[in-house]
């Protein structure tokens, strides 16, 4: 499984946007069957785990967990 660190990202305002372009950016990056476990903080992205899971479905990825530890979140997909 990879992993990433998206703690310190500045993502210019729309953090939707971001996630969207990120995704869409993962879905190329991953081969079939690959897994990914991202570190996020949740007041970079507050829009919630249904919101996520619905971006992340629409660059054609799975999130098959969602973790949130107060400050930081963890979000795991899989292509």
């Amino acid at each position: 499984m990879r992993t990433d660190d998206q703690t310190g990202v500045v993502c210019g305002g729309d953090p939707e946007n971001y996630l969207k372009a990120y995704f869409k950016g993962l879905y190329f990056d991953l081969d079939d069957g690959e897994e990914i476990q991202i570190k996020a903080l949740r007041e970079k992205f507050p829009m919630g785990e249904a919101a996520i899971k619905t971006l992340a479905e629409n660059a054609g990825l799975k999130m098959y967990k969602y973790k949130d530890n107060g400050d930081i979140i963890y979000i795991y997909l899989k292509k």
